[in-house]
């Protein structure tokens, strides 16, 4: 077993407790948590049996298993990228709606 091999299992363990802990504050929903939960497995799965990626690249018709990881990461990564454009979008619109809704409604704007 290397050293790299704990490392990451460690870091995968901490980022785990992490996604459990934002789950009991209610700032992830249960399908974010199931979603972490099998990355951060699948994380420490593949680092103490890498040979896994190989089987994956090669059912998958790519050379090698470190590729696969590659496009693997690089689709999780684009699709968490558009959750938080999506998430950012509908902020922006309930901003622009409360805004709106405070120039246009002058008597709240006096009651405080």
């Amino acid at each position: 077993m290397e050293i790299i091999q704990i490392l990451i299992a460690i870091f995968a363990l901490f980022a785990l407790s992490r996604a459990v802990l934002r789950f009991k504050d209610n700032k992830l929903t249960i399908n974010e948590l199931v979603f972490w939960i099998l990355v951060w497995i699948g994380v420490i799965i593949v680092s103490f049996l890498p040979s896994i990626t190989g089987l994956l690249s090669s059912f998958l018709g790519i050379g090698r298993g470190i590729d696969v990881m590659v496009y693997v990461s690089i689709i999780v990564l684009f699709y968490l990228i558009f959750r938080l454009y999506v998430k950012l979008e509908g902020i922006e619109k309930e901003i622009t709606l409360v805004v709106r809704k405070l120039v246009l409604n002058p008597k709240e704007k006096k009651k405080r």
